[in-house]
Parts: structure tokens; C-alpha cells; sequence
């Protein structure tokens, strides 16, 4: 039973009472509280249809942000596989190489190449990185 539906009912029972307001002071006194008891009721069910728009409103914006979010990190996501899943946080790039001696892929990044060394943390094995027959960073014999 919602409060308006309590207040009336409450209201029944003051008018099957049949008090006279102009000659009790107890029946004037509860008329008015009676009247204040339906605003209340009123404005509570106002109140409840404003929070249902308001969940209605914010369905619609958490629907809209999910939306939104997939979009955007769907699209990060494609990229990533793009660049075959290697990249630093500051656009730094990663490269895969074998390890000559234990055979174990490494990722080797912008700086190892410049040093042209790289020092395999599997067998502790160095090797120099060469790429000038562009092929898996094996040394050119011509």
C-alpha cells in the first residue's frame, strides 16, 4: 500500500467518524494534519517518478559509455594485433629474435639494437646483432 493509499484510508476513517471541526478542537487539528499527511504523499510520489526517469536516464548513459568504451578499446585492441602484440608503453618497438646458442625467442628492444649486443637471460649467452643480410640477425659471409 503506497502512503497516498494509507492517507486516504486514514481519511475514511476520520470522515466515518463524523467529527465536527468548528466545535473540536481535536477533529480541526487532525483535518490538518490529514492535509499535510496527503501533501507529503504527493510529493513523495513525485519524487518516485522523478528517480524512475532518473534511472531510466541513466541506463541509457551506462549503455551509451559501455558503447563507447568498446569502441575506443576495441579499436586500441586491433592496433595491438596490428603490431603483432610488441610495443612499449612510450611507443617504444620490440622486436622477436631466436637466441643462437639455446635457441629461446627473445624480445629484443630499441636499445639493445643500437648497443647491437644482446645478452640472452635463458643461457647467459651474448651475440652481436647484424642485420645486414636482413635475415634473423646471423652475420652475412659475403
Amino acid at each position: 500500500m503506497t502512503i497516498s493509499e494509507k492517507v486516504a484510508y486514514i481519511q475514511g476513517l476520520y470522515d466515518g467518524l463524523g467529527l465536527d471541526e468548528k466545535k473540536s478542537g481535536e477533529a480541526r487539528i487532525l483535518s490538518e494534519v490529514l492535509d499535510v499527511l496527503r501533501e507529503v504523499g504527493q510529493q513523495l510520489e513525485g519524487m518516485d517518478a522523478a528517480m524512475d526517469q532518473f534511472d531510466e536516464e541513466l541506463d541509457t548513459l551506462e549503455d551509451t559509455v559501455s558503447e563507447l568504451e568498446d569502441a575506443v578499446f576495441d579499436d586500441e585492441d586491433e592496433e595491438d594485433e596490428e603490431s603483432c602484440g610488441f610495443g612499449g608503453e612510450d611507443g617504444e618497438d620490440f622486436f622477436e629474435i631466436p637466441c643462437p646458442t639455446c635457441g629461446e625467442d627473445l624480445l629484443v628492444d630499441d636499445e639493445a639494437l643500437a648497443a647491437g649486443v644482446v645478452d640472452c637471460p635463458v643461457c647467459g649467452g651474448k651475440f652481436a646483432l647484424s642485420f645486414e643480410d636482413g635475415e634473423d640477425g646471423a652475420d652475412s659471409d659475403e
